[in-house]
């Protein structure tokens, strides 16, 4: 008799197992049958199939453009300790840019490997699978198309008479071989076999400090009532390794405006809000390469402190814009 019952609660408990045929995935996204280390996997979950199915692939997207980013950070990392100048002349939001475009690649052969409803919740489970061999062939293709393209912009950086295209190219090259080191960091996890790279990135970034030199620009400020805008722009000019000429032969002005408006008081404290905007001319045609603007707001104890620490504000926000605003300039 007491045979009888235990088999009856073992054979309960198995049929109450296959009832729910709970994955093992529907947990924390790790699967027995796709083990990590031959899959990446995405889980995603929601009261509809279709956008669980979209958020488990956005969710192994996000977990590799993680993995990228991190590598790409250590490429920074390596290339400054190698040469802090170079590493400078690096536009990482270009870098994020390139990583995001290309990981949407690799990630296109990832499939669903796996969905189940939940008989409470009634939400749908899903899990998205991409095998790492399909990866390493996917990074071996970017890594190949990146040194292409590379090729390509290097060529156009040294030639033609507009200098802000010939610099745009060779900041794109340069920016191209971070984001192809960071995906031959991730390639070297699971193949060992490299592949050769002919640019050097220390020499990609000689080349365009080099260029950056040979552009001589004139800044030009008005509507500055703090006192101080000129000489942060000055800086910010000489940090990002362009000329500054202070007279009439230079083949460009930047002219920089800071604007500022009193927003009176809140809590004891004087608020005021300034536009800065910068204006980059072709001295000769008198042409607008291009204008950006930036709306910053501080608070002081009094309005000249308020005033004070937007300049203060403008003059971090110059040297860490202004090269990037400027070559962006070069495709107008």
């Amino acid at each position: 008799m007491r045979r009888n019952i235990v088999a009856l609660l073992m054979l309960t408990v198995v049929v109450a197992g296959c009832a729910s045929g709970r994955p093992d995935w529907t947990d924390d996204g790790k699967s027995k049958e796709f083990p990590s280390q031959r899959y990446y996997t995405g889980f995603g979950t929601s009261t509809n199939l279709d956008a669980a199915k979209s958020r488990a692939r956005s969710s192994l997207t996000d977990q590799f453009m993680k993995k990228a980013v991190a590598a790409a950070k250590a490429e920074a990392v390596a290339l400054r300790r190698e040469n802090s100048q170079v590493a400078s002349l690096v536009s990482s939001q270009r870098v994020h840019a390139i990583i995001k475009r290309r990981t949407d690649k690799i990630i296109t052969g990832a499939r669903i490997a796996g969905t189940w409803l939940g008989p409470k919740t009634k939400h749908h489970y899903a899990l998205a699978v991409l095998p790492r061999g399909q990866v390493t062939g996917s990074l071996r293709h970017e890594i190949t198309r990146l040194d292409r393209a590379t090729g390509t912009y290097v060529k156009r950086s040294g030639r033609g008479d507009d200098m802000l295209r010939r610099i745009r190219s060779a900041s794109i090259a340069l920016d191209a071989q971070i984001a192809r080191g960071a995906f031959h960091r991730i390639l070297l996890e699971t193949d060992k076999e490299t592949v050769v790279n002919l640019w050097q990135v220390t020499k990609l970034g000689a080349d365009l400090d080099q260029l950056l030199k040979r552009v001589r620009i004139s800044p030009q400020v008005v509507d500055d009532t703090t006192g101080t805008l000129l000489t942060s722009v000055q800086g910010a000019l000489n940090g990002a390794g362009f000329r500054v000429n202070t007279d009439d032969t230079s083949e460009l002005i930047l002219d920089v405006r800071l604007t500022l408006e009193d927003l009176g008081t809140r809590d004891n404290w004087y608020w005021s809000r300034g536009v800065l905007k910068m204006t980059l001319k072709e001295r000769a045609s008198g042409r607008d390469r291009g204008s950006v603007s930036w709306s910053i707001k501080a608070a002081g104890r009094s309005n000249s402190d308020a005033e004070q620490r937007i300049a203060d504000k403008s003059d971090s926000l110059l040297k860490r814009q202004i090269r990037a605003s400027i070559i962006k300039f070069a495709t107008r």
